[in-house]
């Protein structure tokens, strides 16, 4: 009989992991075939090195370094793309149904996790835990977790499954360890897990994103709370202070002291933000209590792909709201420390939070706030929730729990299907460009990112015969160049009304000459220029003074000199202008010589001046380019360009032979 209750058990928890998938697939769906988004377009759809023409070292090498994102550039995610693209196409739908599955097989992680997590707690300090209990709060967190909007993003913005591909390596790696310690504790071998499939799995990871390099911390938490740093006899395992020696301090010794040494590496990306390093410490107090606040409060109109309607903290009472930031996260490490033996889920939650905002909310100098940052970081707090509502802390404390647990997992469970709805509900505003735009600037109408891709959208529509939406394109690039850091909302509304043949407001290249006078030049502006020249050829000629202008304004600003790659890719667009525009050769060469300057361990500007070189005739200066770049060479990645360079070259020349014998 006793056998047979197993039995129904284990079905019903199948059962329910199953129906756990089946819902978060359910939630997602109408998202699957969404569009393309922003950073999706430039790594992924526009990327042409991720086409294999075959599976040969050079192509898999040109598919894997193709995105300059990370300091490692994130190779096995740029891989996985390319693979997506190669067997399912280039359909947005197989990779958005890939990142699904990804996240499907992190959920299922989470739960293997958490019910291991909570066996190994209530072995090391005598909870009175009923094995249904663990059992059925594991599927519970996982599901929870599958299903909440705040992980949407690692989803449904593609090429954010570096974020989840991450992910699944650092909890794999997570439970690698879990795993070795429990057989070193029961006094088997459990070393190879620890010390060799644990770090590799690690590595895997940060292959994929530099976040995966916070599993050390990870682990130190889980360790510390969970299994004591002790041994199969109960005494200190010292070969684990020797672990966290090597994989903890070493390494972050090692980062401060380069940081020390080359601060400029550190310190020069700021140039690019319209903030400094102390304002980013004090917002990031803000930014931190807010993704707390989106766990427990999941209101769709709080979410977005982009916050960059978040202002700007520049000390502790400048907004107040940063003081009492910091204090709320003061108060939960404090919480955390006193209920460490108490409750140590709770403790643990609360720290592996606050582990995985150690990197990307802390000091680097990124954008102040994205949702994906908190897609493992967020399991943390719902398992200190849930653990703190599910599992009493003593015997005496389960007598009085029982009475009310009906209620507590009625509370506990109400929240699937109001994740669900709202997951569902958001993955709908994805569904298409025109509903993406319009929800994202309804949810921000103080974000320019979403007011300018709304106005976009409007445009777009205008150009392709809809005349009555062009009053409400202008009037919403028009109210985003108001909220804007960056030309693209005035140069959008210059390039639609030329294509219209509607007037141009001279006010347009007034406040874009402002902004690029103002602020530091990003991408956004860069790319706005690119745009703008390459539809010279097209309709725009009449904007061609206007191009001008704006490059010299470009070029006069104090900003430009600390901005290496803003420098480079604004003298190569430069260089495409001067080319549309017939300029000499001269001219074109020189340009594309300056990107070179400041960017020179950039291969794709110096392959833009060999190109040049070539259709000049200056052979030598060429051929110098070309060595130059094959000491650039990392493992072959070049070797097909710098192969098409040399034939390019040998035929120019011996072309160049032939007609200068031909005329004498």
């Amino acid at each position: 009989m006793q056998l047979a209750d197993k039995n129904i058990q284990r079905l019903l928890l199948l059962s329910a992991v199953l129906v756990m998938l089946a819902v978060t697939v359910l939630a997602y769906y109408p998202g699957l075939h969404g569009p393309f988004l922003f950073d999706d377009i430039t790594n992924i759809r526009d990327n042409r090195a991720l086409l294999f023409k075959s599976f040969s070292l050079h192509d898999i090498l040109r598919a894997a370094f193709s995105s300059r994102a990370g300091i490692l550039y994130r190779p096995l995610s740029m891989l996985s793309f390319a693979f997506n693209i190669h067997f399912f196409g280039n359909q947005s739908f197989s990779f958005k149904l890939t990142n699904l599955s990804i996240h499907l097989s992190n959920a299922l992680l989470i739960l293997w996790l958490s019910r291991r997590l909570l066996i190994n707690c209530r072995q090391r300090y005598q909870f009175v835990w009923p094995d249904n209990s663990i059992s059925w709060m594991s599927v519970l967190l996982a599901g929870i977790w599958a299903l909440h909007p705040l992980n949407l993003t690692a989803v449904l913005f593609i090429v954010q499954r570096m974020t989840s591909l991450a992910a699944l390596f650092t909890l794999t790696a997570i439970l690698a360890y879990v795993y070795g310690r429990e057989r070193m504790l029961a006094g088997k071998t459990g070393w190879p897990l620890v010390w060799l499939l644990t770090p590799a799995l690690g590595v895997i990871g940060v292959f994929c994103k530099e976040d995966a390099a916070l599993l050390p911390l990870y682990l130190l938490v889980i360790e510390w709370l969970i299994f004591g740093f002790r041994d199969a006899r109960r005494a200190l395992a010292k070969n684990l202070l020797v672990f966290y020696a090597c994989g903890l301090v070493l390494p972050v010794m090692l980062v401060l002291f380069d940081l020390f040494t080359h601060p400029q590496f550190f310190l020069g990306a700021y140039a690019y933000r319209d903030f400094t390093l102390p304002e980013r410490i004090f917002t990031e107090f803000r930014v931190v209590v807010l993704y707390i606040y989106w766990t427990f409060i999941p209101d769709i109109r709080n979410f977005a792909l982009f916050h960059d309607d978040l202002s700007v903290s520049k000390n502790l009472i400048t907004p107040l709201t940063t003081l009492w930031s910091l204090l709320a996260i003061i108060v939960m490490f404090i919480i955390a420390w006193w209920q460490r033996k108490r409750r140590p889920l709770l403790s643990l939650g609360i720290l592996f939070f606050f582990a995985g905002q150690a990197m990307e909310s802390t000091i680097l100098p990124l954008e102040l706030a994205f949702e994906h940052r908190n897609y493992l970081p967020d399991y943390g707090l719902l398992l200190a929730a849930i653990s703190l509502l599910l599992l009493p802390a003593s015997e005496h404390k389960y007598r009085a729990y029982r009475a009310r647990m009906s209620l507590r997992w009625a509370i506990v469970i109400a929240a699937i299907p109001v994740l669900l709805l709202v997951t569902h509900l958001r993955a709908a505003e994805w569904d298409n460009y025109l509903d993406f735009t319009y929800y994202e600037a309804q949810h921000h109408p103080d974000s320019p990112r979403a007011v300018y891709s709304l106005g976009q959208m409007y445009a777009m529509l205008a150009l392709s015969g809809d005349a009555g939406v062009t009053d409400k394109a202008l009037h919403t690039l028009t109210k985003a160049a108001a909220i804007s850091k960056n030309i693209m909302p005035d140069v959008a509304m210059m390039m639609m009304s030329t294509k219209l043949k509607l007037a141009i407001d001279p006010d347009w290249l007034v406040h874009a000459q402002a902004i690029l006078h103002t602020y530091p030049l990003g991408p956004e502006d860069t790319g706005s220029f690119n745009n703008l020249t390459n539809c010279l050829t097209k309709d725009c000629k009449a904007l061609i003074p206007t191009d001008h202008a704006l490059f010299m304004s470009a070029f006069q600003s104090n900003n430009l000199q600390a901005l290496n790659r803003s420098r480079a890719d604004l003298w190569t667009i430069y260089a495409n202008y001067l080319t549309f525009t017939g300029a000499p050769l001269t001219g074109i060469i020189a340009a594309m010589q300056r990107a070179v300057d400041a960017e020179p361990n950039i291969p794709r500007y110096r392959i833009s001046l060999i190109k040049g070189l070539l259709m000049a005739g200056e052979f030598d200066a060429a051929n110098d380019q070309i060595g130059e770049l094959s000491r650039q060479n990392s493992f072959g990645s070049l070797d097909l360009d710098i192969q098409s360079l040399k034939d390019s070259l040998s035929a120019t020349r011996t072309q160049a032979d032939k007609s200068k014998h031909s005329r004498s």
